[in-house]
């Protein structure tokens, strides 16, 4: 029987379970990364046994996921195979609480593993608990952005094709962290670029979905130029995504934050090949921040991060509606010369 472990990665869990053959009488499944739940489910479950073998593995799916059919099944000896297998899935068992489940957990045989795959899990739950105590419990949620980078390029290393590491930044920064939808945008750029020697930030840009924070970057592009037009443009396009005030007001802070430390370790002589570093970005996106830096002196950089913030503040205290602040802070950022005169 596999040995628990507490707060481990679940990939490596998983993948260390596979490896040594030693695997847990149940296993709880779920988190916010419905990709990875969907790939090491499947991983563990061909694993396991042969979903072919009617005799000794079966699924049970949400409604039709019954306490006392599981039962049954998991108590039964396996025929002609090493053990017997269940795969359930979305029953809410861990939602909302199962008595007959919670019952049988702690008696299942060494011959039976159950999978369980849940969407809602209430960690409060005695359910929750039983198999954290008996089992492994593996939560899958969304990798860092380096993590991502790494994982995008292996999809088109896998496939033997080239991608700078710009339409690689470009891909997750327009396309956003959802896994699923990274790899379907990278297999349909795959199959557009197949006669071309690499993937380019260009083939990016012509085929993939611009999504939020990439309108960000050019809504930032925008007021840094004082283009008021574009700037109106690209934030109606935000609220067209439905994108909610506060996100976007976040977002905003976030990229003057990243142009302020970029802008400071300039003054202070940090050289180009330290300033990634310093800022916390890849390294291939500090020309663009530094040519968004060229619209800025570092003290107007420290008046619209003080105004982002005023616009925050406004907002949880009830003065202003989120909506509006975003608006009128967008207006007063691309007003170059009433930021000077309040500085004055």
């Amino acid at each position: 029987m596999a040995v628990k472990e507490k707060q481990a990665d679940g990939m490596s869990m998983i993948n260390s379970h596979i490896e040594n053959n030693s695997f847990s009488r149940v296993y709880l499944m779920g988190g916010d990364e419905a990709y990875l739940v969907r790939q090491y489910k499947d991983k563990l479950i061909d694993a396991l046994c042969d979903r072919n073998d009617s005799m000794n593995y079966m699924a049970y799916k949400g409604e039709k996921a019954v306490a006392e059919d599981i039962r049954e099944f998991a108590m039964t000896m396996p025929f002609f195979a090493d053990r017997r297998v269940i795969l359930v899935e979305d029953s809410e068992f861990f939602n909302k609480g199962n008595d007959g489940v919670e019952e049988f957990i702690q008696e299942i045989p060494e011959t039976t593993v159950i999978v369980f795959v849940e969407t809602n899990i209430d960690k409060r739950l005695k359910l929750y608990k039983l198999v954290q105590k008996e089992g492994t419990v593996v939560l899958f949620d969304t990798p860092g952005e380096a993590t991502l980078l790494k994982w995008v390029k292996s999809l088109f290393t896998r496939e033997e094709m080239n991608i700078d590491d710009e339409a690689v930044y470009g891909l997750v920064r327009g396309v956003g962290t959802d896994m699923n939808t990274l790899y379907n945008e990278s297999m349909k750029l795959i199959c557009y670029c197949m006669e071309k020697d690499r993937v380019t930030m260009d083939c990016v840009e012509k085929l993939c979905v611009n999504q939020v924070e990439s309108k960000i970057f050019d809504m930032m592009d925008a007021l840094s130029q004082r283009n008021a037009e574009k700037t109106m443009r690209l934030y109606d396009d935000l609220l067209k995504l439905r994108e909610p005030a506060m996100r976007v007001l976040f977002l905003i802070t976030r990229q003057f934050n990243i142009l302020l430390k970029i802008k400071f370790a300039v003054e202070v002589g940090v050289q180009n090949s330290g300033i990634a570093g310093f800022a916390k970005i890849p390294p291939f996106t500090v020309k663009k921040y530094m040519e968004q830096c060229k619209g800025y002196t570092y003290k107007q950089l420290i008046h619209c991060v003080e105004m982002c913030q005023q616009a925050d503040g406004s907002i949880k205290s009830g003065r202003m509606k989120d909506g509006l602040a975003v608006e009128m802070l967008i207006m007063e950022l691309l007003n170059n010369s009433q930021i000077c005169r309040k500085m004055l």
